[in-house]
């Protein structure tokens, strides 16, 4: 009898267990993820974060778990793409720096001067980002793609001319290699640095003009140092929400499809924002103090005729001649 009910027991519990699995609460079936974001936590872009997770969860019926690590608490790009590979982490959100990494060619979309604003970008993205996408590494996968708003030039002393730019130290990001490439070609004198670290390399002197989005340079403050701006538009800056492979193959198709849909719409909503952010942000550093400096058309082109007469030796080396000539031809249409 004892034995008959230690069997009946047996297979009651297995039968649970199935009943369980196939209705998706086994913990087996519970995918947890570590969602790693440079974005400061206090912003309209961190608690944007915040919703996606908690919309990837309730679509999921709270299979897919999310932790978002906000604040960069994950390290640079290049740090985050590590821990991606290796699984410390499973979602990041990365620049074209990072992208560039996973995705080659991707960088070409960030050439300066190349795209000039808003309507030639979309024209550049409808386009590229299919073929793009084709050579992302296979241990990735990109679930959205968003504008990251454009850089712009900061300075201590005004700067509208590339050779007021020779005359400056100029600092850099060491994660931008390709741009920087563009840079030293062009004879400007750069010193790599971290962002967080900006602060103290102005007030020691070894900087005195840093290239970067309006919307990192508000927060920190750092006009009331580089109080000049260059009104001229530099390169845009792609962003990305990455997924790794091992991570992707563990959620369910239906899943991964909800997935895509709550991201890639969250995207398209940030895009909408982030022109609206980088718009205030310039008006709040002008009402305090920052002077936004406009090149007359004769310093534009001086811009533009050095950038152009530097791309063509870093075209097949820094530079995908394929996408660059794909992206010329929309470009050189869509001015005509």
């Amino acid at each position: 009898m004892k034995k008959l009910a230690f069997l009946f027991m047996v297979f009651f519990i297995f039968s649970l267990n199935m009943v369980y699995a196939q209705r998706g609460t086994a913990r087996a079936d519970i995918v947890n993820i570590r969602f790693a974001s440079p974005l400061p936590r206090n912003s309209e872009w961190g608690r944007a974060l915040d919703r996606l997770a908690a919309e990837w969860q309730r679509a999921t019926n709270d299979q897919v778990r999310v932790f978002v690590s906000h604040d960069g608490r994950e390290g640079s790009e290049m740090r985050m793409l590590s821990s991606l590979s290796s699984d410390s982490i499973q979602v990041g959100i990365f620049t074209s720096a990072g992208i560039n990494e996973i995705c080659p060619a991707v960088i070409n979309l960030s050439i300066p001067f190349l795209i000039r604003n808003e309507a030639e970008l979309d024209l550049v993205l409808k386009d590229t980002l299919p073929v793009l996408e084709t050579r992302v590494k296979e241990d990735f996968v990109i679930l959205a793609w968003s504008k990251g708003g454009w850089v712009y030039m900061f300075s201590k002393e005004q700067v509208l001319t590339p050779a007021d730019l020779r005359r400056q130290r100029l600092g850099t990001s060491p994660e931008l290699k390709d741009m920087n490439t563009v840079f030293r070609t062009l004879g400007f004198n750069l010193v790599e640095v971290d962002l967080t670290s900006v602060g103290q390399r102005l007030a020691s002197g070894a900087i005195n003009a840093i290239y970067v989005i309006p919307s990192a340079v508000a927060p920190m403050q750092l006009h009331r140092s580089l109080n000049h701006m260059l009104d001229l538009p530099i390169a845009p800056i792609m962003g990305a929400i990455v997924i790794n492979r091992v991570t992707w193959n563990k959620i369910s198709s239906a899943h991964q499809q909800e997935i895509l849909r709550i991201t890639r719409r969250m995207a398209l909503e940030f895009d909408e924002s982030m022109s609206r952010t980088e718009t205030n942000a310039i008006a709040a550093m002008g009402r305090d103090g920052l002077s936004v400096n406009r090149p007359s058309q004769a310093q534009n082109d001086i811009w533009r005729s050095e950038i152009q007469g530097a791309i063509p030796s870093l075209l097949g080396t820094v530079f995908d001649l394929d996408i660059y000539n794909r992206m010329n031809r929309i470009l050189e249409q869509a001015r005509r």
